[in-house]
C-alpha cells in the first residue's frame, strides 16, 4: 500500500511544516509530494527545504514563487517598478536568497513544470497550477466544469494534482477522473476565513493493490506563535501582510495592501537596487 503525504505552499513556515510532517508520520506515510512554493512570503525557507529534501518526494514540481527565482537568474526583471507585485517577489525572493544557498536557490528554480508518475499502476498528473503554467487563476475552487477538464486534456492520467489556490479540493472531470488540491501548509486561506486561520492543510493519497483508494484532507493546528515570534526575529518583508494572513485566513496581499507596505518601507527603491546588484 502507497500512502502518500501531498505537500503545496509551504511559503517558508515551518512551524506549519513541522505539524504537518510529524502527523504524516503519524499516519504511516509511505511516500511524499511536493507541489511546489516551499519558501517565499515565511520566515525558514530553507528549514522547509531540508526538511523535504530529506524525505525523498517522488515529485517535485517547480511553483510559481520558485519561478521568480529563475526569472531573476535569468535577468528577466527588466520593466518592473510600476508593477507592485514584482517588487513584492523581488523583496521577498531576495529574503529567500538570503537564507538559501546559491545551491537551493538554483536548485528550486531548475524544478520541473510538470510530472507524470504510475504508482502500482494508478497515473498520476502532478503540477502547481495547470500543466502548462505556475500561476493563473484557472483552477481556482469555483471555476467552470471546462477549466478542472482541461486540467487532464491530452494525459491520459488518472488523477491530477495540484496548488496554487491555498483552497483544498476533490472533484471529478467530466469522464470521471480525479483532480485534488491539498490546500496549503504554510499560508491557508479560504472565503470563510475561520475555517483556515491557525491551520495548516496536506492531504493523503492511498493506492492499494493498483486502484486508487482514498483522499484525506488533513488540517491542523500548529504554533502560529512561534511562527510570528520568528517573523519578528528575521525581520520578514511584508511581516504585516504574512500575519494577518496567517492569524485572520483571510488572504493579505492583495494591490491595496501591497502598494501601501510598497511605500511605507520604500520597497521599490529597494527592489531596484536588488536587481542592479544581481546577486542572486
Amino acid at each position: 500500500m502507497h500512502k502518500i503525504a501531498v505537500i503545496a505552499d509551504v511559503h517558508g513556515n515551518y512551524s506549519a511544516l513541522q505539524a504537518v510532517l510529524q502527523d504524516a508520520h503519524e499516519q504511516h506515510a509511505t511516500d511524499y509530494m511536493v507541489l511546489g512554493d516551499i519558501g517565499n512570503r515565511g520566515p525558514e525557507p530553507a528549514a522547509c527545504v531540508q526538511a523535504l529534501q530529506v524525505l525523498q518526494p517522488l515529485a517535485w514540481v517547480i511553483g510559481n514563487h520558485e519561478e521568480v527565482y529563475a526569472s531573476l537568474l535569468h535577468h528577466r526583471f527588466v520593466t518592473f517598478e510600476k508593477n507592485q507585485k514584482a517588487v513584492v517577489a523581488i523583496i521577498t525572493s531576495a529574503f529567500d536568497r538570503e537564507h538559501l544557498t546559491a545551491t537551493q536557490f538554483r536548485w528550486l528554480a531548475s524544478r520541473p513544470l510538470h510530472q507524470e508518475l504510475v504508482i502500482d499502476g494508478v497515473k498520476l498528473s502532478i503540477f502547481h497550477a495547470t500543466p502548462t503554467t505556475s500561476r493563473g487563476h484557472q483552477a481556482e475552487p469555483v471555476a467552470k466544469q471546462q477549466n478542472f477538464d482541461a486540467l487532464l486534456a491530452g494525459s491520459d492520467a488518472d488523477i491530477a494534482l495540484y496548488g496554487h489556490t491555498h483552497q483544498p479540493l476533490m472533484r471529478q472531470t467530466t469522464d470521471g477522473r480525479y483532480i485534488m488540491n491539498p490546500g496549503s501548509v504554510g499560508l491557508a486561506t479560504s472565503p470563510q476565513p475561520q475555517l483556515a486561520a491557525g491551520r495548516a492543510q496536506y492531504g493523503l493519497l492511498t493506492i492499494d493493490a493498483g486502484r486508487f483508494t482514498s483522499w484525506t484532507l488533513r488540517v491542523l493546528p500548529y504554533d502560529v506563535d512561534q511562527e510570528l515570534r520568528l517573523v519578528t526575529r528575521e525581520q520578514l518583508p511584508y511581516a504585516a501582510l504574512y500575519t494577518r494572513t496567517l492569524t485572520t485566513g483571510a488572504f493579505g496581499y492583495s494591490n491595496v495592501d501591497v502598494t501601501a507596505e510598497n511605500m511605507t518601507h520604500n520597497y521599490g527603491t529597494k527592489a531596484q537596487a536588488l536587481i542592479a546588484a544581481d546577486a542572486w
